[in-house]
């Protein structure tokens, strides 16, 4: 092989070598930039999706709020009526003239009716509750519930006594042990609503 040809041949292979070099370094360098970008893109894809996730606890964190506040709120209101009827029950003695003892009757009367029409409106706060979860809020608003009923009927004993005119000390009594009573379920239902609204409560049925 003459010096030329040589020459020749090895300009060849080193133009081939460096361009297979080069290939080589742009395939790596695509590369790595595929991977940083498929690096960056997860990245991107994992913020969104906690965001989202964020967003939603937040915006299932105040739904549930609001219901258990409209629930609390509407029990209050049928207790606070017994306990008003309870109060003109216990002002009621014996001794006084006709027209007050009735006038006082028919007061309580009024008041525990009143409780009963805005106990009929729990239920479509219980059913809100059902729907929002979790399932252990819809136990606790049951236990609110019925606690009331207990309260309803010392006090409709408690009246229907005056009615007669037989009632007695424990009359009262049982009025309110039954109204203290409910009280405490009322105390646990909140309880259980901020841990409800405060920390994620799994619960299978209503997540």
């Amino acid at each position: 092989m003459d010096a030329g040809l040589a020459g020749l041949l090895g300009g060849v292979i080193g133009a081939a070598v460096g361009a297979v070099g080069a290939t080589a370094s742009a395939w790596i360098t695509g590369r790595k930039a595929e991977q940083q970008a498929k690096i960056q893109s997860d990245t991107q894809l994992g913020q969104a999706r906690l965001q989202i996730e964020a967003e939603r606890a937040r915006a299932l964190g105040e739904s549930r709020k609001s219901a258990y506040l409209a629930f609390a709120e509407g029990w209050s209101q049928v207790h606070r009526a017994l306990g008003d009827a309870a109060i003109k029950l216990g002002g009621i003695a014996a001794s006084d003239p006709p027209e007050e003892r009735e006038e006082r009757r028919q007061a309580a009367r009024r008041l525990w009716n009143e409780a009963r029409a805005l106990n009929g409106q729990l239920s479509r706060l219980m059913h809100v509750i059902f729907v929002e979860g979790p399932f252990a809020m819809a136990d606790a608003a049951q236990a609110a519930t019925g606690a009331l009923v207990s309260d309803f009927g010392a006090a409709i004993d408690w009246l229907h006594a005056v009615d007669k005119g037989t009632e007695t000390p424990q009359h009262g009594a049982a009025q309110e042990a039954a109204h203290g009573d409910a009280h405490s379920k009322l105390l646990e239902f909140l309880y259980a609503a901020s841990d409800a609204t405060t920390v994620d409560t799994p619960d299978i049925r209503n997540p």
